[in-house]
C-alpha cells in the first residue's frame, strides 16, 4: 500500500506510543502549512513525548499524505507545528467490515482496531444475539464513532478514516448494500472452512461479516449464504469479538502479502 512501506524519516520522536501519527484535519491547516493544536494532541506531544520547540514527530492530514511536523511554538496551552508531507496518502485496506454491534465498551475498541488496520468501511448492524440496549448506547453516536476511528488511525499510523454506518436491520442491510455478485463476501462462523480456502490467488476487495458474542445464529448464516456470502473460519479457537476482528484482518493482510509474493 502506498506510503506504508516507505523508509522511516529521521524523526526526533519516531516512536510516539499510543499516538503513532499526529493526525491533522484539513480544516486546521493554514495556507502556510502550519497548524495549531490545543487539545489532547498538544498534551500528548508535551507530556508523553516530551517534545520541545524544534522537535519533529510523524504527522499526516486526514485523507492526505504523511510526513513530519516540526514544533514551532508552545505557550503551554497551544502548540503550533509546520507540516512537511513527503509520503503519499495510504490506501485503505479494501475490506468492508460488517459487525454485529458488540457491548458498548467493546464497540469502541473494535472500531479503533479496524481503523488501525485502515479498513475501507464499517457497517454496524443488529443481530439476533445483540442486546437491544446496545442500540441505545451513546457510543453509537456519530461523534463517538468518529472519535474512536480517529484514535485507531493514530495508532495504526494511517490518515484513512473508515466510513461508518449503523443499521437497525440486518436483512435490509444485506439486501440493499450487497444484493449479489461480483464482490467477494465472507461471513465468519466457527466450524466453516478456513479463510484461506475462500481467497482467490490475487488480492481482491471483499466484505467480511463478524457476528456478536456467541456468533451468528444458523438462520442468519443461511441468510448470508443465500445472498452470496461464503462461510469461513479463522481457525479452531473461539474468539471474543475484538480478538476475532484483529485476527481476521491480520490474516487478510498476510494472505494479500503472500499473494503478491506468489505473483511476483
Amino acid at each position: 500500500m502506498p506510503g506504508r512501506g516507505a523508509s522511516p524519516l529521521p524523526y526526533d520522536c519516531a516512536n510516539i506510543g499510543a499516538v503513532n501519527l499526529l493526525l491533522i484535519d484539513p480544516m486546521e491547516l493554514a495556507p502556510d502549512g502550519t497548524c495549531t493544536v490545543h487539545d489532547r494532541r498538544a498534551t500528548h506531544l508535551r507530556s508523553v513525548l516530551g517534545a520541545r520547540i524544534g522537535s519533529h514527530v510523524r504527522a499526516g492530514v486526514i485523507g492526505g499524505g504523511i510526513g513530519r511536523a516540526e514544533l514551532l511554538t508552545d505557550d503551554g496551552v497551544a502548540i503550533r507545528v509546520r507540516l512537511m508531507l513527503v509520503d503519499p496518502t495510504p490506501a485503505p485496506l479494501p475490506v468492508e467490515l460488517v459487525l454485529a454491534i458488540p457491548r458498548p465498551k467493546v464497540l469502541t475498541r473494535v472500531i479503533e482496531t479496524a481503523a488501525a488496520f485502515g479498513v475501507a468501511r464499517i457497517a454496524l448492524t443488529n443481530a439476533w444475539r445483540v442486546e437491544k440496549s446496545y442500540l441505545r448506547s451513546p457510543r453509537l453516536e456519530p461523534a463517538a464513532l468518529a472519535h474512536a476511528a480517529r484514535l485507531g488511525a493514530e495508532q495504526g499510523g494511517t490518515t484513512w478514516l473508515p466510513e461508518i454506518g449503523v443499521h437497525r436491520r440486518l436483512m435490509q442491510l444485506l439486501d440493499e448494500r450487497w444484493p449479489g455478485p461480483p464482490m467477494l463476501k465472507l461471513v465468519a462462523h466457527p466450524g466453516a472452512p478456513p479463510i484461506e480456502d475462500a481467497i482467490p490467488g490475487t488480492p481482491v476487495a471483499l466484505v467480511l461479516a463478524i457476528g456478536p458474542e456467541g456468533g451468528w445464529i444458523a438462520r442468519e448464516v443461511d441468510t448470508f449464504v443465500e445472498r452470496g456470502f461464503t462461510a469461513i473460519s479463522l481457525g479452531t479457537p473461539i474468539l471474543r469479538v475484538e480478538n476475532a476482528v484483529a485476527a481476521a484482518l491480520g490474516q487478510l493482510l498476510l494472505l494479500r502479502r503472500l499473494a503478491r509474493i506468489t505473483s511476483s
